[in-house]
């Protein structure tokens, strides 16, 4: 099996992976796919001792692990691991069980051929917003987007196989949709640009995205990751629930059961920590559809059975 997850961050963001309730699934064989930010090379100088033990803790899963880049890595060191074919494209050997998947490049991993590029604009560091001294060579690099010679690679890769994959895996969004999930607040880049070309020309099944820090369905085949761990081709809405992630958000026009029979509402409000009573799973407050009632239910995120329409798609119409 494949599963895909969002940023690790070097450690700050790892604890998804720790928890065995999370990762229960992941069996000897399987793939887990991480959406960039990966972030555990990431020492401008050298491997240090905590690195090194993070990377071979990677190494010891019964998974194997892979990982797009995102902008959070130290590019330098990252290219510099020794270069190799696996799953039918390159890739950097960071140890024998963790793998970058090139940008530009498409894999076939059980039957599925997945196309990555990662890579994405810094909004936190970098000269853009005049982080000069101090940043650039050892917590930014200008590699975090790609070079002209990438975006030719991959477009490249993409008309040998006529424009059809089965998978997309990145670190940003096109730029309409990521305009949708930053409220406009990231400013659209060369990258987003391109993607949002791609996005009109590829065909796939499923699009999976990090960066936002958020675990939600933008549309029924473009979800982006976070703190949830997914199986490949399904949707965040599919995966069980996590405190503090909540999947859906205000406006979502939701499909959900109640007392045994299934209803059809407009969130009102989320608490994604849950409530006094019950901490484990995200709430909604949701307004019945009924117009004549207006009455509004308290539903946990497992009641949840389908997503009718989301805010962000609708924005965007």
């Amino acid at each position: 099996m494949i599963y895909v997850t969002g940023d690790t961050h070097g450690g700050s963001d790892v604890r998804k992976l720790l928890n065995p309730k999370n990762t229960s699934m992941l069996k000897k064989g399987d793939t887990l796919i991480i959406c960039g930010d990966f972030g555990f090379v990431w020492n401008y100088k050298k491997e240090d001792r905590k690195e090194a033990q993070w990377l071979d803790w990677f190494n010891d899963r019964p998974y194997t692990t892979v990982f797009a880049d995102g902008n959070h890595e130290c590019f330098p060191r990252l290219n510099a691991y020794p270069e190799e074919e696996r799953f039918g494209g390159r890739v950097n050997v960071i140890r024998p069980n963790l793998y970058h998947l090139k940008r530009g490049e498409i894999y076939t991993i059980e039957g599925n051929t997945i196309f990555a590029l990662g890579g994405a604009r810094s909004h936190d560091r970098g000269p853009h917003i005049d982080h000069n001294t101090g940043i650039i060579g050892k917590y930014w690099w200008e590699e975090e987007l790609p070079s002209q010679a990438e975006y030719d690679h991959a477009t490249e890769n993409l008309k040998k196989a006529d424009n059809q994959v089965d998978y997309i895996i990145t670190h940003c969004l096109p730029s309409t949709l990521q305009d949708i999930v930053t409220e406009g607040k990231f400013p659209f880049d060369p990258l987003t640009e391109y993607l949002e070309a791609l996005r009109m020309k590829v065909k796939y099944k499923h699009w999976y995205t990090g960066h936002y820090h958020i675990d939600r369905d933008l549309s029924d085949n473009i979800s982006v990751v976070f703190a949830k761990i997914i199986e490949l081709g399904k949707p965040v809405r599919s995966s069980v629930s996590v405190p503090g992630s909540p999947v859906y958000k205000k406006q979502d026009k939701v499909t959900f059961m109640l007392d045994g029979n299934a209803c059809h509402g407009t969130i009102r409000n989320v608490y994604p920590w849950g409530t006094l009573r019950d901490h484990t799973t995200p709430y909604y407050d949701i307004v019945l559809d009924e117009p004549e009632t207006g009455k509004t239910v308290q539903i946990k995120e497992g009641d949840i059975v389908s997503l009718s329409e989301p805010a962000e798609i609708r924005e965007d119409k």
